[in-house]
C-alpha cells in the first residue's frame, strides 16, 4: 500500500456519515442495557452490541468521521474493491489523524474499534404505500464483516497491518451523502461526544431549512438520550453541549425556548470564521465503482 498518502489532518473538511447525523448512533457513557433506541420522527435507528460489548464515547465517533472523510476523499487508504479501511502504522500516527488522545489509551482504542466493528444498527423508516396505508421498512446494518487492529510492533499480527473492512450494508451508507464537516470544530468538540453529535446533527439540519423550525425538548430527547431520563436532566446536558458547539460556531442561530429549541437558517459551518484556513474549494468525491454504491433496500438517506 502507498504510504504516502495525504494526511486529513491538514485538511479544512471532515466528513460525517449521514447515519450519525440524523440521531445520536452511540452511548455517550458505557450504558447497562441490551440495546439503544433513537428517533427523529421518521427514522428509527436501534443500536445493539455483540455480547453487551459496547462502542461508546468519543473514540468510535472521531473514528467513524476519519473513515468517512477517507472514503470520501479517495486516499489510498481505502480499498474499495473490499470494502476496507486500512489502517496507519502507528498508533500514534492514527490517534494524531483521527483526533483520538493517545496518552496510554491503546487498549482502549483497540477495544472500542472491535466493538464498533461488531455493532449492528436497525434502521427503520415509514412511508404510505400507493393505498396510504404505512409501511414499516427496515434493514439490520452490521457495521463490519471484519476488524483487525494491532497496534503493537512486536506482534506477529503487526506485519497484517490494521484495517476494518465493512459490511456491504454500512459501505452503502458510508458512500451515500456525507454531510461535510468544518474540520477545526470537529477538533476543538473532540472531548465531547455530546457536543459532536449535537454539531453534526446541526450541520446537516441548517443546511435544509430556509425559515426558523422549532424541535420540542422531548422531541429531541428520543433523538439523542434514553427516554427514561428525566427531562430537566437532559435538557441541562444537551443545553451544556450546544453552547461549546456556538462557541466554535458563532454563526450558528439556535435559540433554547420553554417549548424547545429553535433552529435558524445560518452561515454554514463552513464558512464559519473558525474555520483554520480560508479559500479552499471542497474537494469532489471520487468516482467510485458501482460496487461500492450499492444501496440498501430501504435506506431512508
Amino acid at each position: 500500500m502507498n504510504k504516502d498518502i495525504i494526511n486529513p489532518s491538514k485538511k479544512t473538511i471532515t466528513y460525517a456519515p449521514t447515519l450519525s447525523s440524523v440521531v445520536s448512533l452511540l452511548p455517550v457513557e458505557e450504558p447497562d442495557v441490551p440495546y439503544l433506541n433513537r428517533s427523529n420522527g421518521i427514522v428509527s435507528i436501534t443500536t445493539t452490541p455483540r455480547k453487551g460489548q459496547w462502542a461508546y464515547g468519543k473514540i468510535p465517533r472521531l473514528f467513524l468521521l476519519y473513515a468517512q472523510t477517507l472514503i470520501k476523499e479517495g486516499s489510498p487508504m481505502v480499498d474499495l474493491e473490499n470494502r476496507t479501511i486500512h489502517l496507519d502504522e502507528t498508533f500514534n500516527s492514527f490517534c494524531k489523524n483521527t483526533g483520538i488522545a493517545a496518552n496510554g489509551q491503546r487498549e482502549q482504542v483497540t477495544r472500542m474499534l472491535e466493538n464498533l466493528g461488531s455493532t449492528v444498527f436497525q434502521v427503520t423508516n415509514w412511508f404510505k404505500d400507493e393505498q396510504g396505508r404505512t409501511v414499516h421498512d427496515a434493514i439490520n446494518v452490521l457495521v463490519a464483516d471484519r476488524t483487525h487492529i494491532c497496534f503493537d510492533r512486536n506482534s506477529d499480527e503487526y506485519k497484517e497491518g490494521s484495517y476494518i473492512r465493512f459490511s456491504e450494508l454500512m459501505w452503502g451508507i458510508l458512500n451515500e451523502n456525507p454531510v461535510p464537516l468544518n474540520r477545526e470544530i470537529v477538533m476543538n468538540l473532540g472531548k465531547s461526544s455530546r457536543a459532536l453529535d449535537i454539531y453534526q446533527w446541526l450541520a446537516r439540519r441548517t443546511y435544509y431549512i430556509s425559515k426558523p423550525v422549532l424541535i420540542p425538548w422531548n422531541g429531541l430527547q428520543i433523538q439523542f438520550e434514553a427516554s427514561d431520563t428525566p427531562l430537566r436532566r437532559f435538557k441541562e446536558r444537551f443545553k451544556k453541549a450546544l453552547e461549546l458547539v456556538r462557541q466554535n460556531w458563532p454563526e450558528l442561530h439556535v435559540e433554547a425556548v420553554d417549548e424547545g429549541l429553535k433552529v435558524y437558517p445560518c452561515r454554514k459551518s463552513l464558512e464559519s470564521k473558525q474555520r483554520a484556513t480560508k479559500g479552499i474549494p471542497m474537494m469532489k468525491s471520487p468516482t467510485q465503482p458501482t460496487k461500492a454504491s450499492v444501496k440498501p433496500n430501504g435506506n431512508p438517506f
